[in-house]
């Protein structure tokens, strides 16, 4: 045997040894050892409160209900923005439609405004070419107008014009000659009923008083005219009783326009001038008016009597203001006529 063989066997057996002399140390230890002790210290220590244990001892509650709400918060925002899409979706179709109504609006306007266009035209055509001229003025808000009777005595057929422009067709009510009146009423007009105004003066049939100051609005061209003065004489041409005299320049386009005192109330509605005399000319006393109106038959007014306005809104209005209400009453008068 070589001596490398026996340093071989020699290391071995020392390591042999080695190895018993762990083993024999490590049963000494754990005869040493009290696993019973050990166990309840493990235990102890299990039952110990650590600051993990504590702070979740003190906080699992709060976190359950934060994680409720977080739960909640979720699928609250999943449905809403699922909602907000539908309702996105509803308001771009409801969008749409809409916008489609407004298209289908606006051709009906403008279908409306062309009509409207082509029925002005049509209108300030026949009034550009009527025969006769004078002024009438409002009875009513829905319609009804005075004029003077010799202005539209056998017409074919009768326009009134406003101040703005505005042209009505008109019929003839009731003529009533022998006091140089007519009642006129506007054809079904969806115009003139969006347009209309309240009367704002009132109507005094008691006899006015000599001197008193009076004012007149009246188309003797195709612009509306003032004109002031005062009544002159409690009777008419040659003595007629039935008008005033009244000193106010006119002329024949005049004919038919109301003569007012400084309150605003009616007291008389122009019907001519005095040819030989300057400044001088004749109204129809109100009370005759109403005499007229009076004596329409039932079946001229539709079965509807006129309802006349019993409230004067002039009365505490200065001039100018008063003038300004009356203009859109007052509206310029033309007639057609068979030519002889």
């Amino acid at each position: 045997m070589g001596t490398n063989d026996e340093q071989e066997i020699e290391n071995a057996l020392r390591a042999y040894g080695d190895r018993v002399r762990l083993r024999q140390k490590l049963a000494a230890v754990q005869a040493a050892v009290d696993m019973d002790a050990m166990r309840q210290q493990a235990d102890d220590l299990r039952s110990e409160p650590t600051p993990m244990r504590s702070w979740w001892t003190n906080y699992r509650t709060t976190l359950a209900v934060a994680a409720s709400v977080a739960v909640v918060t979720t699928f609250t925002s999943i449905f809403v923005y699922r909602s907000y899409q539908n309702g996105h979706q509803q308001q771009q179709q409801q969008y749409s439609q809409l916008s489609k109504e407004i298209q289908a609006v606006k051709s009906s306007q403008r279908r409306i405004l062309n009509d409207l266009d082509g029925r002005g035209r049509a209108l300030n055509a026949a009034v550009a070419s009527a025969q006769i001229a004078g002024t009438g003025f409002m009875l009513t808000a829905d319609g009804y107008l005075v004029t003077s009777n010799h202005t539209v005595r056998d017409a074919d057929s009768v326009y009134v014009q406003s101040q703005q422009g505005a042209v009505y067709k008109a019929r003839v009510v009731y003529n009533d000659q022998p006091h140089d009146l007519a009642i006129l009423q506007l054809c079904d007009d969806s115009a003139f009923r969006q347009a209309s105004t309240a009367v704002p003066y009132g109507i005094d049939p008691r006899p006015s008083d000599l001197g008193e100051r009076v004012f007149t609005l009246g188309y003797p061209r195709d612009e509306i005219v003032y004109g002031e003065g005062y009544l002159s004489s409690s009777t008419g041409y040659q003595g007629d009783s039935t008008a005033y005299q009244v000193a106010i320049g006119v002329n024949p386009g005049n004919s038919g326009g109301p003569l007012l005192n400084e309150k605003g109330n009616l007291i008389g509605i122009i019907s001519g001038k005095q040819t030989t005399a300057e400044g001088v000319s004749f109204a129809v006393k109100t009370d005759y008016l109403l005499k007229t109106i009076n004596s329409i038959p039932t079946d001229s007014l539709k079965g509807q009597p006129l309802r006349l306005n019993k409230k004067n809104t002039l009365t505490t209005l200065p001039r100018k203001q008063q003038i300004k209400r009356m203009m859109a009453c007052v509206y310029q008068v033309s007639v057609f006529k068979h030519r002889q």
